[in-house]
């Protein structure tokens, strides 16, 4: 104030003000950037990428977890990065007035959301894993200069003279985030990525599984960034008003599990809701630029230990999929909390009509919570238990003729896993897909006796039941509570005939080390197929050769692929023409020339020896040829998969391969 400056002055003052700031600032801030230029260098120590060693056969949750820490990490978290670097050039660039970086989050989601579908179904389908990889590596080469590029750009000069003074020193003004701007952002970023996992485990498992199941739940999550996330973005409206219906409609999709089809449409269309809702919160308590990177590594370690939880944390402590509703009711407090509502305000804050519907879901709510608890006079679950691997229930079926002893059924999800007849006279017979008549007993029943057996595949035990005296049978089963479960709620085992050994860790690893050690069997049995996530690193003529190294020169390889969504014989049999194997396919009986607890299997055999196969033709078995109806696809091997090909072709013959379950 004591100074009296002329104008010329003034003039002078602003400009070697801006000089100061242009020269001496600036490159502290380009010399960040040239950081994370540098920074995005360090993947290419990976690249291309490459994995020597083998997951571990006894724990490959965790070998695997350490392979993809030490090969793939890195990319991961630099490009994960790239984001909130790019946003914070922007917020620090001559361009800052004209454009808000948050919208940017919103189109690298739309990115992420592009890639998935473009991959799930074109770069997978169409190229293998070693040109994926390489393709990979050239765009990822690409993006670097386009960085470089952008950085280039956001650091230029202004065109006009009047730079835009007042923006840096403007949130400066602003007060910094608080504590609980931290723990709104952590708990509006954790418990959607955890209701991701919850609602794709919840409906894979419980509901209904379906091919790439986990797509839709994912797709939808990404596009709830892209519409929250965008200028001018938040919560919807009609969310602002409807939130709360939305929560309740999803706690009922949680107790209605058995209407299947609307029941996943349902789940996934709240569950997109409900993310909207907590992403357009998050949106509408983002802060001032000068703490995006806050913002970010908060929502960063949010997302991260919502996903932890639910996948490490409440398989340990939960035998069913509570994390849903629990989920649920946390998401109701916050969003509850962050509108200044109290508990009595629920219902009286919103019109009449809203208080009206609000009540009338809640009583429907009720009643269905209800409804289910009530206990079923026709079944009743013996047993429950959750892992890594999913759920198992173990139930017993009573018919409505009290003289009959029922069925006892294992169920993986909604998956029959394997069933047992509870009289103690008919406990030796085999059922499901495995009763006395089926290509599966054909198959047993055709070789030779003193058999040496391999099955890849547990449940409950129900091969045993065609082991004599003096045989021998390895069952590969990769979840060792599954072992436990067939062992003391199944009598299949204990009253085997012949000698059974079962071998835990994934069944190709297992069966390839037993192999090496010099084992050989005279049937090695496919049963891993039942369920609708299939393991498809079994059917690669890589596996292929596997079983061929420990298969007598007379021996057979029999699959049992019976399964709601793919049609694998054609697979199969591409992969036995490239390994001169001969082939053939069973037809399939009709459901209602079987009894109740018979399922028709859909299986094909293998041998090195056509002869051996004979039996099985002059049974009414199709040989593979040109004239057996199967269409072509390209073999798979481990560098190969196609899963669009088999979807095609079931739809395609539908209705002309019966692959339905056995009900429970």
């Amino acid at each position: 104030d004591s100074c009296d400056l002329d104008p010329l002055a003034f003039e002078r003052y602003v400009k070697a003000f801006r000089f100061f700031e242009c020269r001496m600032l600036r490159p502290d801030r380009d010399n960040n950037s040239l950081w994370h230029l540098t920074f995005l260098l360090l993947p290419f120590i990976n690249l291309p990428f490459r994995i020597a060693s083998e997951p571990n056969i006894q724990s490959p949750f965790s070998s695997l977890l350490i392979i993809l820490l030490t090969r793939f990490a890195l990319p991961f978290i630099v490009l994960s990065t790239t984001v909130v670097v790019a946003q914070s050039w922007v917020s620090r660039s001559h361009i800052r007035e004209d454009y808000e970086p948050y919208p940017l989050y919103a189109a690298s989601n739309a990115g992420s959301l592009l890639g998935l579908l473009s991959y799930a179904f074109i770069i997978e389908p169409g190229l293998g894993v070693k040109k994926q990889t390489l393709l990979w590596m050239v765009f990822y080469i690409l993006f670097i200069l386009l960085m470089a590029l952008t950085r280039h750009v956001l650091r230029m000069p202004p065109r006009s003279e009047q730079s835009n003074v007042k923006k840096p020193y403007a949130d400066s003004l602003q007060k910094p985030p608080g504590y609980s701007k931290y723990v709104t952002w952590l708990l509006l970023s954790s418990l959607p990525s955890a209701l991701l996992l919850a609602v794709t485990n919840f409906v894979s498992m419980e509901i209904g599984s379906f091919p790439m199941i986990w797509v839709i739940p994912l797709s939808l999550y990404l596009l709830s960034f892209v519409v929250t996330f965008r200028t001018k973005g938040g919560v919807p409206r009609l969310l602002q008003v409807f939130w709360l219906e939305v929560l309740l409609l999803a706690f009922v999709f949680y107790f209605v599990s058995s209407l299947s089809f609307y029941t996943i449409l349902g789940c996934f269309l709240v569950f997109c809701l409900i993310c909207i809702s907590a992403h357009g919160k998050l949106y509408e308590t983002r802060p001032p630029t000068r703490w995006l990177t806050n913002f970010y590594l908060t929502t960063a370690v949010g997302g991260f230990l919502g996903g932890a939880s639910v996948s490490l944390l409440t398989p340990l402590i939960f035998n069913r999929y509570l994390e849903y509703p629990i989920l649920l009711l946390c998401l109701l407090a916050i969003l509850g909390w962050l509108r200044d509502i109290s508990f009595k305000q629920f219902w009286v804050r919103a019109s009449r009509v809203l208080v009206v519907g609000r009540v009338i879901m809640l009583a429907m709510l009720l009643f269905i919570i209800g409804l289910e608890a009530m206990p079923s006079s026709r079944e009743s679950v013996k047993y429950r238990h959750r892992n890594f691997y999913g759920t198992y229930r173990i139930f017993d079926i009573r018919p409505s003729d009290p003289h009959s002893g029922g069925i006892r059924i294992l169920a993986h999800g909604k998956t029959m896993h394997g069933a047992q007849l509870l009289d103690p006279g008919l406990q030796s017979t085999p059922v499901a897909y495995y009763f006395k008549g089926g290509g599966i007993s054909d198959v047993y029943e055709m070789m030779p006796k003193s058999r040496r057996m391999a099955v890849i595949g547990l449940g409950a035990g129900v091969v045993c039941t065609y082991v004599e005296q003096g045989e021998t049978l390895t069952f590969f089963e990769i979840d060792p509570d599954n072992y436990h479960i067939a062992k003391n709620w199944f009598t299949y085992l204990n009253q085997c005939k012949g000698n059974v050994n079962v071998i835990h860790g994934d069944g190709r690893l297992s069966m390839q080390k037993a192999v090496k050690t010099g084992s050989c069997y005279d049937i090695i049995f496919i049963d891993a197929f039942s369920g609708d996530g299939i393991p498809f690193h079994l059917l690669t003529q890589e596996a292929m050769e596997i079983y061929l190294n420990g298969l007598v020169e007379d021996g057979v390889i029999l699959f049992n692929i019976s399964n709601r969504y793919y049609h694998l014989r054609p697979v199969i049999k591409a992969t036995a023409s490239v390994l001169n194997l001969s082939g053939v396919v069973n037809n399939m009986a009709p459901k209602w020339k079987l009894e109740g607890y018979q399922t028709p299997p859909n299986c094909v055999v293998l041998a090195k020896n056509p002869k051996r196969l004979q039996t099985l033709i002059d049974q009414g078995w199709i040989m593979f040829s040109k004239k057996d109806g199967l269409g072509h696809v390209r073999p798979w091997t481990d560098d190969y998969i196609d899963v669009i090909s088999p979807l095609a072709e079931i739809i395609k013959n539908v209705g002309l391969l019966n692959t339905s379950k056995f009900k429970i």
